[in-house]
């Protein structure tokens, strides 16, 4: 039916809102989405401390402000699934109204989930403000949305930021609901001190700040937040407001199975969308355990593969008939798996965040590990990304075996200079050495397959034989006659003998 509004009353509609858009070129006063801020024009966040939050939370928290939940770690698959629905909230009733929006399901949000500062690293410093498209690109972000709120007149980040680990900024303590991972993978929800944020023992990897803890653990948390965030009179009315009215939302939270879940609402501020005590309902109906919620209003954008896929509710700067993403601060990027580290120590390539390690020796989840085998270079030398490197006297892929009789050093690659060819210390080269039995074993060892591989030719061994048998038979000849001649010489001298009675020589007794 509105293909055939004559183009006049078109524009007339569109002055109107009656075909959805809410201003145009034409219009006289566009409308304009205010802004949703929850401490406007005070300062952001309560002045109170953490110990504040914790004294009065419900008791049956005890002195915990924050839940922690196990974050999914299945690898294969898509890295995020994007649904987009349509639904009644309230369900039922003649209040009932429909509002539209995207649920994004994250796996291993540890490897795929960042907080990227605006327009790339170093935005949060210089006050940089960014369409969630520009900085999703730098990112290469297959999922994208806005994320933590900021200063609109300055474009200062606000809150805690950590982004792939590295600390961009700390908010002192400020007491709003909080969103991180940590090192292990541990997703982390709801308030936190300044020695939480600052701990080194399981570090933040990525960390955002919200205002609203809309869930926890599964039930709606909206009061206990309300008495958590906010404690000065001159702003309730404000927080309130900020609670109460209708508008484009989004949050993070996740579900049961440790999946992240990236939530958006489309909307307009007082004309349309859902309030925090719709949202955090919705929300739970759809199996959310834990979820707060992050910048919204003007700033609620989604970004699917690079390209737009939420409704503004801002006009544009050159055509108010036109709606324009804001340019805003920290996003949420989901990406595709990270290794870590993301370079893979330099050993490797990272393929769906895994490291697939190069070379022959490289080994570990961050290829990082030097491993030449269950030997270990047998202890006699020191692995190297091009194996073992054995010490001096030592040889072999395994370093196990000892330098031959005669050379020594660096891969056994010097001959030794000792007098009459004796041998020399395999490690030094010296020749004032003794050797042990082993040694000696070894130069027997060594003789015997000297004559093995002499005898084991044909012909040597007849030659060996021939020269043994001469030798023999030369030896023997010259023994037969050195016993003549001997025998001869005592049988000329015998004649020379004369008898004497010993008596005769020794006298009587």
């Amino acid at each position: 039916r509105a293909a055939l509004v004559p183009p006049r009353r078109v524009a007339d509609a569109l002055c109107q809102g009656s075909l959805g858009a809410t201003g145009s070129s034409r219009c006289r006063s566009p409308p304009s989405d205010p802004l949703l801020r929850p401490y406007f024009p005070s300062r952001h966040g309560p002045r109170h401390h953490h110990r504040h939050v914790r004294d009065c939370q419900p008791v049956k928290y005890g002195n915990i402000t924050y839940e922690a939940w196990p974050s999914d770690n299945r690898t294969g698959g898509p890295v995020a699934t994007t649904r987009t629905f349509v639904s009644y909230i309230p369900p039922k009733g003649k209040d009932r109204k429909a509002v539209y929006g995207h649920f994004t399901f994250v796996r291993n949000p540890l490897r795929t989930v960042s907080v990227l500062e605006p327009g790339g690293a170093g935005g949060c410093q210089a006050y940089r403000r960014a369409p969630v498209e520009e900085t999703a690109k730098l990112g290469k972000c297959l999922v994208a949305q806005n994320g933590g709120y900021f200063d609109m007149g300055t474009g200062e980040c606000l809150g805690n930021v950590v982004s792939d680990g590295k600390l961009v900024r700390n908010s002192g303590g400020l007491q709003n609901a909080q969103f991180g991972i940590r090192k292990d993978g541990t997703m982390v929800f709801g308030y936190l001190s300044e020695e939480d944020v600052l701990d080194q023992t399981n570090p933040f990897v990525q960390l955002v700040s919200g205002v609203v803890w809309l869930l926890r653990d599964g039930e709606v948390y909206i009061s206990q937040s309300q008495m958590a965030e906010c404690d000065e009179i001159q702003t309730t009315g404000t927080f309130d407001k900020f609670i109460n009215v209708i508008s484009a939302r989004t949050a993070v939270g996740h579900d049961n199975q440790g999946q992240l879940v990236l939530v958006h609402v489309d909307g307009q501020t007082e004309s349309r969308g859902v309030n925090l005590w719709e949202m955090a309902e919705f929300l739970k109906q759809q199996g959310i355990i834990n979820a707060i919620n992050l910048d919204g209003g003007g700033s609620a954008t989604l970004v699917l593969n690079g390209t737009l896929a939420s409704y503004p509710s801002e006009h544009c700067p050159f055509d108010s008939m036109w709606r324009c993403p804001r340019s805003i601060s920290t996003i949420v990027c989901i990406h595709e798996p990270t290794c870590e580290p993301a370079d893979c120590s330099g050993h490797g390539d990272c393929v769906q965040g895994e490291c697939h390690c190069t070379g022959d020796f490289w080994r570990g989840p961050a290829c990082d590990i030097l491993d030449c085998g269950p030997s270990n270079c047998s202890l006699h030398g020191v692995c190297t990304d091009a194996g073992c490197l054995c010490d001096a006297g030592w040889i072999g892929s395994n370093c196990s075996e000892e330098c031959p009789m005669g050379w020594y050093g660096p891969n056994c690659q010097k001959p030794c200079a000792c007098e009459h060819t004796c041998p020399c210390d395999r490690e030094t080269g010296s020749c004032n050495t003794t050797y042990e039995l082993a040694i000696q074993d070894q130069l027997n060892k060594e003789m015997l397959l000297t004559w093995i591989f002499l005898l084991s030719d044909r012909k040597t061994w007849i030659s060996m034989t021939s020269v043994l048998a001469l030798l023999l038979v030369i030896s023997a000849m010259g023994n037969i006659g050195l016993f003549l001649k001997a025998r001869s010489e005592r049988h000329h001298e015998s004649s020379d003998y004369l008898y004497h009675p010993l008596r005769e020589m020794n006298g009587e007794v």
